[in-house]
Order: C-alpha cells, then sequence, then structure tokens
C-alpha cells in the first residue's frame, strides 16, 4: 500500500508505505528485573554485538494476574543497555494498557484478544451467515458440492530466486520458498515464509517459516549462519563454530519439537 498526499500543486514532502519487518518479541514469564538482566546478560555474553539496535516487543501474554507489576521505565533502560529498542508492548491486563500508556509506549492487543474484538464485531451477522447456509444446503447437490471442491486451485505460494550476492546490511524477503544461489554476506538477512535455499556460503541471518510455517527448512552448501530460524524458534550457530563438527558443511536445518536440529546433507 502506498499513500501519496498531495497540497495544490506542491510535491507532497512524504509519502506512506507499508512493508513488513521482522521484529524480535520478548515473551515475559517473569516480572523480577534482576531475573531479566540475568538472561539478557547471558545472550549477550554469546554474540556480544548481536542485539545492537534491534527493535523488540515484550509479550505480556503468558503472564499470570498475580504477578507483581514491571516497572516498564526500567525494563525500557534495561533493554537499552544491551542494545536493545523497545517500541511496543503487546497483550496482558488492563493494568499493562494502563503502564504503557503511562510510560508513552505503544499497547498492541495480543492475538487472542484480537480475535475476540473480531468476532464481537461479526457477532451481528452471525445469523444472515446461518442463512446462506443452511440455503445453499437446500440448492445443491451433494455431487455438485463434490466438484466444486475439486475445481477449487490450491493455492501455490511463489518462489523467490536471487542470482546475486547478498551483502551485509540487506534484507530479501520471499512470501514463500527462497532461492539464493550466491553467498549471503555476514550482517545480510534472508526471510521466507517457506524454505531457504542457499547454494553457496551462507554467513548471514536465515529466517524460514516466518508466518508459522513449522515444516520450513533451510537448506545450505557452506554453513556458516550468524543465526538461523524455523517458525520462531532460532540458534545462533556462530557464537560456537569452533566446536561445531557441521561448521562449513552442506547442512539442512529442521524444527522438530520445538528444537532446531542442524544435519549433514
Amino acid at each position: 500500500m502506498t499513500l501519496q498526499l498531495q497540497t495544490g500543486t506542491a510535491a507532497a514532502a512524504f509519502k506512506m508505505t507499508g512493508g513488513i519487518y521482522t521484529l524480535t518479541t520478548l515473551e515475559l514469564h517473569s516480572t523480577n528485573p534482576a531475573d531479566i538482566t540475568n538472561q539478557l546478560e547471558n545472550m549477550t555474553r554469546k554474540a556480544p554485538n548481536f542485539f545492537q539496535q534491534t527493535p523488540v516487543i515484550i509479550a505480556f501474554d503468558q503472564l499470570s494476574p498475580e504477578q507483581p507489576p514491571i516497572d516498564l521505565y526500567q525494563l525500557r533502560h534495561s533493554l537499552q543497555q544491551f542494545g536493545l529498542i523497545l517500541i511496543a508492548v503487546r497483550g496482558g491486563q488492563e493494568s499493562h494498557k494502563q503502564d504503557a500508556m503511562m510510560a508513552g509506549i505503544p499497547w498492541l492487543p495480543s492475538p487472542r484478544q484480537r480475535d475476540r474484538e473480531e468476532d464481537e464485531d461479526s457477532a451481528d451477522n452471525v445469523e444472515t451467515n446461518v442463512v446462506i447456509m443452511q440455503k445453499s444446503r437446500t440448492t445443491t447437490s451433494p455431487a455438485a458440492e463434490a466438484a466444486n471442491q475439486t475445481q477449487t486451485p490450491p493455492v501455490i505460494q511463489k518462489t523467490t530466486l536471487i542470482e546475486h550476492p547478498i551483502r551485509s546490511g540487506q534484507q530479501v524477503y520471499a512470501e514463500g520458498d527462497l532461492v539464493i544461489t550466491s553467498p549471503v554476506s555476514s550482517g545480510a538477512e534472508l526471510l521466507a515464509g517457506g524454505n531457504i535455499h542457499v547454494y553457496g556460503p551462507l554467513r548471514g541471518r536465515a529466517l524460514a517459516g516466518i508466518n508459522g510455517n513449522s515444516d520450513a527448512r533451510i537448506f545450505c552448501l557452506q554453513f556458516e549462519a550468524e543465526l538461523i530460524s524455523i517458525n520462531g524458534q532460532y540458534k545462533m550457530p556462530s557464537a560456537s563454530h569452533n566446536s561445531d563438527p557441521l561448521w562449513g558443511s552442506s547442512v539442512i536445518v529442521s524444527l522438530e519439537e520445538q528444537s532446531l536440529h542442524i544435519k549433514k546433507l
């Protein structure tokens, strides 16, 4: 979506465009500031520069109502010390929403809250929908319904093919599978709703199945990745590459039982 604004005959000073960005979500299971700081210290010790200038969303979805409140001012300051930039908070109780407003931090509803609001908005249409469904049952034979189902074309995700090197700082997004036939440099980022194939060195970040596809895979001929991720589960192989026997090899990465597995091709 692109929205271009005009004032009289003068050219617009800006235009508004829609885009897709990958944001890191910190799902809180504790509101204890010491616990949060200790875990951040352990993570950044393995990769000191990995989180620099990383925008994050704090999710309160998994916190129980009995958890003590958290100081968002202190939390934002702690995140900044580790290079993380707090841009919004998500979900939680009404008190979390009020605290976010007081701290000047945007609040976002959790997926469950959005679904509930959408259900309420569509409640007035339920009776109409039922009538339409009943009418379709009485006017369409089972054979015709089966024929309609077989004629419905399957949804095919387009494969994106890139034949030039992906340089540091570049980001590539594919709605379906992503195929790279050239090297991927450190600092580059690959994002795909499906599988990622790299027919060369993979030294940057590769995030497959970003739209919820846990069956996605990552394939590469030379495994030297900074970060790999499938459906939100991630590893930072570069932090322990000295002890990794598959470092530099041809590998396949899969997600099994919420854990990433790296195997030799």
